[in-house]
Order: C-alpha cells, then structure tokens, then sequence
C-alpha cells in the first residue's frame, strides 16, 4: 500500500476515495485488512464503532453528535446537510437553547459546559470542516523563538488527555492531527499522540516545524490580522524551509500534500510553495518527483525560501495592514 497516497486522500477530506484505494489492493497483508475493515466499521456499516473515552452521557451524545457528521462530510454526503443536522443535535444538549443559534454560538455554550465538567473546549475550523478539541490538561512553558528579522517570545500550552481532537485526526485513526496552532495568547501543542509519533523537543520536527512555524502565526496574527489561512500556511511552511537543515524531510511532504484548491489552505499553501521553488530550482512550474529535491542543496533552497518569504512580506506591506493576502 502507498501510504502517502492513503493519507493524502483522508487530509483532503475524502475517506470514499481512501477507502476505495483500500479495497482495490491485491494481495492485501494482515495490516491492510485490518485497516480495511476499521475503516468499513467506522465510515460504511450500518452501525458504525465509534470511540469514546468518557463515562459521561452527556459527552457521549456530544461526541456522536460530531462523529456524525465528520463521517457525511468525509464519505461525500452534503456538507451543508452534514451541518444543519449537528447544529440540530448540538442544540437538543444545550438547556434554554436558542433555536436562532449558529454553529459557532452552540460551541461557545458548549465550551462553558466542559469547562464545568473539567475539561478544555476548542471550538471552530480545522479547514475545511468544524471539529473541536477537547482535553483535560495543560502545561505552560516559554520558548524564545528566532524567526526571519526577529526574536519571538512565545508561550507553549502543550495539550494532553484529549477526547476528541477534531476530523483529521478522527479520518485517520489517530495517524495524522493537527500538531498544535497558534492562537492570540500563545501557542498549543498536542502532546498526546501515539508511541512513534512522539517528538523530541530539541529536534528540528518540533524547533521547525512546529515552533517556528506556529511563531510565524503568532507574529502575523499581529501584523496582519485579517490575513486568510492559505497565506499564513504559504509563510510559515516558507519559514520550515528557511530553517530546516534537512529540506528534503519537508519538501517530500510538502509535495505529497500539495493540491490547487484554495478552500484546503495547507494543501494550497504547499501547491503554491512547490511551483515557486521549482520554477527557481528547475526553470520551470511542472511538478518534479519529490525524489529530485534530494539533488538540491539545503543552503539553496533555504536561500529561495528567504528570498520568497521577504517578497510575500513586501506584497503585504504594500497591501497595508488590513489586507486578506496575496496567494
């Protein structure tokens, strides 16, 4: 099985695509059949298994409430159904509710009611779809981060005892999540995650590609607030290069996860990264197999990578504070 190629079609939503690559494997190892089968379990039976790490009943409901519709949003079903039937669901939990009330005003309630019950509530959008984070501890440390002409002091919230921790990492058995995101009052890292997926904090996945990345956020948050995801992603994924003593880690990743489709801003953001960094690299836009980045030094593609960066921050300059972005 092409794990890349698996992975990919569950990042960008579409789990009936993954799933059908499943199935169509000659051949198939004990792994492969039983991914096959958790996935059938989850997203096709009748009676779908769905997991839950809480007791409590009312949580219970709450978690199949979102379960629910990350399975119709992920296996094609109207997105826009999907949502009216959460919001519906989420509203039948919520004493004294408000029938007028939006999505993101039920998980503002919602949010108040876990805190009541001892646990931390992150509501909104892991694009493109909704999907909380919901956990029970946090540790505060600092970090002084070097990023392009500055110095970032920063605040890490890292996360663990999680419940739910939104789609991604619900599509993919816990295989792939969001790492952690930068918000106003700092940053948060998800420290629970599995045996092999754990990361050293003195290596380069969690000094790059996480600190910086998400320091990145943190310092445009402030210059440019209005800023969309697809160009916050274009900078910081730019930033990972700018720094990363093995480019090739990253740009392997970058290119398997690359699609032109402005609604995915990770996937946007390295589709437009890669077709500038290979028109510099190669003197040409067409996409090149990832194995020929390996011939490219890092100190060059750190070099574009600044040199793309500082021309992404001028355009924004030029643009002024309130500008939504170039890409």
């Amino acid at each position: 099985m092409d794990e890349t190629k698996f992975y990919q079609y569950c990042l960008q939503g579409d789990v009936t695509s993954a799933y059908e690559y499943l199935c169509s494997l000659p051949n198939k190892n004990s792994k492969e059949k039983e991914l096959e089968s958790s996935y059938y379990q989850r997203f096709f039976h009748d009676k779908p298994k769905y997991p839950c790490k809480t007791d409590d009943p009312w949580i219970q409901k709450v978690l199949l409430a979102y379960y629910q519709y990350f399975s119709a949003v992920l296996t094609r079903k109207s997105v826009d159904n999907a949502e009216k039937q959460l919001i519906t669901s989420l509203r039948n939990m919520i004493p004294d509710n408000d029938t007028k009330m939006d999505l993101e005003s039920l998980e503002e309630k919602l949010g108040n009611m876990f805190n009541e019950k001892g646990y931390h509530f992150l509501g909104g959008i892991t694009p493109p779809f909704p999907g909380p984070y919901i956990w029970k501890n946090t540790e505060e440390r600092k970090f002084t981060v070097e990023l392009p002409n500055l110095i970032q002091e920063v605040t890490v919230y890292f996360l663990s005892d999680f419940i739910l921790q939104s789609w991604v990492h619900f599509a993919t058995f816990g295989e792939k999540f969001a790492a952690g995101w930068a918000k106003p009052d700092g940053l948060y890292y998800v420290a629970d995650r599995p045996e092999h997926k754990k990361v050293e904090l003195d290596s380069s996945k969690f000094q790059v590609s996480y600190l910086k990345h998400e320091a990145q956020h943190l310092n445009d948050f402030l210059r440019f607030p209005n800023l969309r995801p697809r160009d916050l992603e274009y900078r910081a994924k730019l930033v990972e290069l700018i720094y990363e003593p093995n480019s090739y880690r990253l740009l392997k990743k970058f290119y398997c996860e690359q699609k032109d489709d402005p609604r995915h801003p990770h996937s946007y953001a390295s589709f437009t990264l890669m077709k500038r960094l290979t028109q510099m690299a190669f003197g040409k836009e067409e996409r090149q197999g990832p194995e020929q980045w390996k011939l490219i030094d890092f100190h060059k593609i750190s070099e574009w990578s600044l040199a793309l960066f500082n021309e992404h921050t001028e355009m924004l300059e030029a643009k002024g504070k309130e500008t939504i972005g170039i890409i």
